[in-house]
């Protein structure tokens, strides 16, 4: 008997659940769908594409090293994904199919389909869950409901670790001699495989190692420095959760370890880490519970109602990074540039956006997703709809960052605003956070809007939601 193994989020050898249950049955080949029209319509993100890409040559070479022949095909959109893996399955003699499930709407219709087709050409299906620590929808309340708060999520989702444990699966034994790597697309579309390489080190090996790295040298000042943007203060793992190059499991059960073998209560740093932690497998339950976030949808559906203005202008400086608002505009260059956000400025932005701005969330959370490394549907979309005041666990509608307070407190010299903003680079203190008290800048727009008339029309327009 034969298993084909179909990866798609889950790019790794080690806490693979569908690869370590194929091979238990025997023998098993890999395959990768490369879905260029898919990525398109999912907004997927040039530095993401690319980041895919690099990390698909290190599990080839992982793969290779464990003798598992490794097929990676190009296709174009979900639609003809079952007739793709049917075909590979029938010409390599495979008698199964397993995966690792995924949550979002497009990816349950797409491997619905593909249980369809191969089950009815005699092909058996089989999928498993790998994106979060414990399986979404079994992290409920006693009545077996949904939580909808995130702090009785996480007191539910510890007892449950300290009652389970939290084990990472190994990585399979070789079931044969060393393949040659199968080649990788060095470009698809647009996007060359090079793109941010030299800001983002792709794949399980690397993932693995930057890890240790951060549980080594980082993580004891995560709560103090995490919220900094200037500051080296975050993982940089994102990206590779979000791939799936590493696993939720791998860094979780890695924190425990380092955190005295204690979910909380150990060092604070830590701790803050493992927090951050179970607010993405919070997301991820609340995307599998509530599929209508995955179609655009508020998860507050009363607020679907809210006025929102249109204004491609605005939407457009936005975006650019040219709202006048020093601390936005780094933000947005940083994503611009970088293809990732800061989650402190990813918070300002956004609330930028929705609060001050007043323009709808989704062009927002689209705009976001485009530009990612680290898109991730169910984290993307759970912060902005909290932001946005529309969400499940939402910062309360009235609750409006002031980006020059924010500013203040978490970039105070103007250090990150500087290397963001080249306008501002040799403004002094006292004004390259609020470069409108004096003179122009050479280069540097005027702030587009006066903060309190923005907060207040928001503050009318909820208002009036209230109301009804």
């Amino acid at each position: 008997m034969k298993t084909l193994v179909w990866l798609r989020n889950d790019l790794r050898t080690t806490d693979n659940p569908a690869l370590s249950h194929a091979t238990i049955q025997g023998d098993c080949d890999v395959v990768y769908l490369l879905c260029p029209a898919q990525w398109q319509l999912h907004d997927t993100a040039p530095h993401r594409i690319a980041f895919i890409l690099r990390s698909l040559e290190d599990l080839a070479e992982n793969l290779a090293a464990l003798g598992f022949p490794f097929h990676i095909e190009v296709g174009s959109s979900f639609k003809e994904a079952p007739a793709k893996i049917l075909r590979l399955a029938k010409s390599i003699g495979a008698d199964r199919v397993y995966a690792n499930t995924e949550i979002p709407v497009d990816e349950q219709r797409r491997d619905s389909a593909a249980e369809l087709l191969l089950e009815s050409n005699g092909v058996k299906w089989q999928a498993f869950d790998a994106v979060c620590a414990f399986s979404p929808g079994t992290v409920t309340k006693p009545d077996n409901s949904s939580y909808t708060v995130y702090t009785p999520f996480k007191k539910r989702w510890f007892s449950q670790a300290s009652h389970h444990g939290v084990t990472p699966l190994a990585r399979p034994k070789a079931q044969g001699p060393q393949l040659t790597p199968s080649a990788v697309p060095q470009r698809v579309g647009d996007v060359d495989i090079s793109l941010g390489a030299e800001l983002w080190s792709a794949g399980e090996s690397a993932g693995l190692k930057q890890l240790s790295a951060f549980l080594k040298r980082q993580v004891q000042h995560y709560d103090a420095k995490r919220d900094f943007p200037a500051l080296t203060g975050t993982s940089g793992l994102s990206p590779h959760l979000a791939t799936g190059t590493l696993s939720a499991n791998t860094c979780l059960s890695a924190a425990f370890k380092n955190n005295q073998n204690r979910w909380h209560s150990g060092h604070e740093g830590v701790d803050v880490w493992i927090s951050e932690l179970v607010w993405r497998e919070f997301y991820h339950n609340i995307l599998a519970a509530f599929p209508r976030i995955s179609k655009g949808r508020a998860f507050r559906i009363e607020t679907d109602q809210l006025p929102w203005n249109e204004n491609q202008e605005w939407l457009e400086r936005w975006q650019a990074g040219e709202t006048g608002f020093p601390f936005v505009d780094a933000g947005m260059r940083q994503l611009n540039t970088t293809g990732w956000m800061h989650n402190r400025l990813r918070m300002v932005t956004s609330q930028f956006l929705a609060k001050h701005l007043f323009l709808d969330w989704r062009e927002g959370e689209r705009y976001f997703m485009s530009k990612l490394v680290d898109g991730d549907l169910a984290a993307n979309n759970g912060g902005w709809q909290w932001s946005a005041s529309t969400g499940t666990d939402a910062a309360p509608y009235f609750r409006i960052f002031n980006p020059i307070r924010q500013a203040e407190r978490f970039d105070p010299n103007g250090d990150f605003v500087r290397s963001m903003v080249p306008e501002l680079s040799g403004v002094e203190k006292k004004r390259v956070l609020e470069p409108w008290r004096g003179p122009a800048i050479e280069g540097y727009p005027e702030a587009m809007i006066d903060l309190s008339v923005g907060r207040d029309a928001t503050l009318a327009a909820w208002s009036v939601l209230k109301k009804r």
